[in-house]
């Protein structure tokens, strides 16, 4: 008998080529989705759908009852209106918390996909996963809350939790690269792009996703290619394949406390017209940065090979030159 995966976040640029990995390793798969016609494309690749959203308890019952699997990636920084990142990510989980401590002593594993955001801005520093997290943005915090809540259940009812800290992920067509506003020559970020930012290729994050869940051992994981690229020498490496021209970085143009006005200036005028806003005071501090991942524990325990263990690689087999 087929193993059984129920999907939250299984639409989006991570949980898609999941979803995909999970059909190919043979796996019976179910999406958590708001609407069919969003769930089109993972139908086509053969899973199912469960209609439904993060706070809707009853869907969430269904999904995590019926599977041996659970991979909750489903979250964001923030949403449209005032869906921020604490709705998001940590009210977004409770009901999964709920449902998971239910069936915990059935659950093979639940694979919480957390986030690097949680360690906030270290200098540059190696940080592992005994390092204390001391995020310093709303999206940080909120998936540190989650984190807690699921722990704070596994503790109670033995489930077999494993919470991955992703890196920025890259990889064809991803928001990350920056590819079409580097192509028109409109790239700008906050900062110096001096900061050293984890990243990791979408086929890596996937790999190690589904090493991590139905292989590793309870805990956290770091996910992060081994070599950590400044912010500057990533989106070099961009451009060198798209062309067009390199990111500007504000901080050369516009000092930091503008910068942070002008941000949440944004956030309150697109909360109030109910759109999701462009830039937020958390994008700046997500970009400004700097922290290098140890990935030991997925090397050694899960004998994890990276296809793209430095960027240049990963951004090559991304981008036509060109193109």
């Amino acid at each position: 008998m087929a193993e059984r995966s129920f999907v939250t976040g299984g639409t989006g640029q991570i949980g898609l080529p999941l979803v995909r990995a999970l059909l190919t390793a043979g796996h019976d798969v179910t999406v958590l989705v708001r609407d069919e016609a969003r769930g089109r494309t993972v139908v086509a690749d053969g899973a199912r759908l469960l209609l439904g959203h993060l706070e809707d308890a009853a869907a969430i019952e269904r999904g995590v009852a019926e599977a041996d699997h659970v991979w909750h990636l489903a979250g964001g920084l923030r949403g449209a209106g005032r869906i921020d990142a604490d709705r998001l990510n940590r009210v977004g989980t409770e009901p999964l918390a709920v449902a998971a401590g239910k069936h915990a002593n059935r659950l093979s594993s639940f694979t919480f996909a957390s986030s690097c955001a949680v360690y906030g801005d270290r200098s540059g520093l190696w940080v592992g996963e005994a390092h204390p997290a001391a995020p310093q943005t709303q999206y940080g915090r909120a998936k540190l809350a989650a984190e807690a809540r699921l722990r704070e259940v596994a503790a109670a009812t033995g489930l077999r939790l494993r919470v991955a800290r992703i890196a920025a992920v890259y990889g064809p067509g991803l928001r990350f690269m920056q590819e079409d506003r580097i192509r028109a020559g409109h790239a700008w970020l906050p900062g110096e792009g001096r900061n050293r930012v984890p990243v990791v290729h979408i086929d890596d994050c996937v790999a190690a996703l589904m090493a991590i869940g139905t292989r590793g051992e309870p805990g956290l994981w770091n996910v992060s290619a081994p070599g950590t690229p400044t912010l500057s020498e990533f989106y070099a490496a961009v451009t060198a394949r798209c062309g067009g021209k390199p990111v500007r970085f504000w901080s050369t143009w516009v000092p930091s406390v503008i910068q942070a006005a002008l941000a949440e200036q944004n956030e309150r005028m697109a909360a109030a017209m109910g759109r999701k806003p462009r830039f937020t005071n958390d994008n700046l501090r997500l970009f400004t940065a700097s922290a290098r991942l140890n990935v030991d524990r997925l090397e050694k325990e899960l004998a994890f090979v990276w296809r793209y263990p430095e960027h240049g690689g990963g951004i090559a087999a991304s981008i036509s030159r060109g193109a």
